[in-house]
């Protein structure tokens, strides 16, 4: 388990399972995660476990100190050669929303991957409407390096992806 001021990552449970099916399915969540609602396909229990278990094998359950789940967060594109990946964090428990549980565990999860993984460069992509996800990336020192032009279709409007990226000498983790 990997603990931060606020947030501990651990890995997923069956019991997370009701959680993030909940919040897959959820309008506001998928809407700042994805900017999709309806989703593409809405979820049903089967899939979100064969997308943790079997797609996803590295996603982590997100919880706040008292152990409740939160969120999740994981990373994927791996490229080894270049030592980098592609992370993702969702906080669907909507009371922990903009209260620093997202930096928090970025800043866990961040130095987890630069040190242990040995990763040198990290991504993240997110919608640009998404400002609370800019300015979180953002504050752990990541740079926008670039935009997917009208990548998002949301509520009959395209927005651009924002591409962020970070290298191992350019984290600032949160004092």
């Amino acid at each position: 388990m990997l603990k931060g001021k606020l947030t501990c990552l651990r890995p997923l449970e069956p019991d997370d399972l009701d959680s993030l099916y909940n919040w897959y399915n959820d309008p506001e969540y998928c809407y700042w995660v994805s900017g999709s609602w309806p989703p593409v396909t809405m979820l049903r229990r089967e899939e979100i476990e064969r997308m943790m278990y079997e797609e996803d094998e590295h996603r982590y359950a997100l919880t706040d100190l008292k152990g409740q789940l939160i969120g999740s967060i994981g990373f994927d594109q791996v490229n080894i050669s270049a030592r980098s990946a592609r992370i993702y964090i969702g906080i669907g428990c909507k009371e922990h929303w903009s209260k620093g549980y997202g930096t928090d565990a970025l800043s866990v999860f961040i130095h987890y991957l630069f040190d242990h993984w040995n990763f040198r460069r990290l991504t993240a992509e997110t919608w640009q409407k998404n400002q609370r996800a800019l300015c979180c990336y953002q504050k752990l020192g990541f740079v926008i390096e670039g935009n997917l032009r009208e990548a998002y279709y949301v509520d009959g409007q395209y927005y651009d992806a924002i591409i962020l990226g970070l290298l191992k000498q350019n984290f600032r983790p949160p004092a």
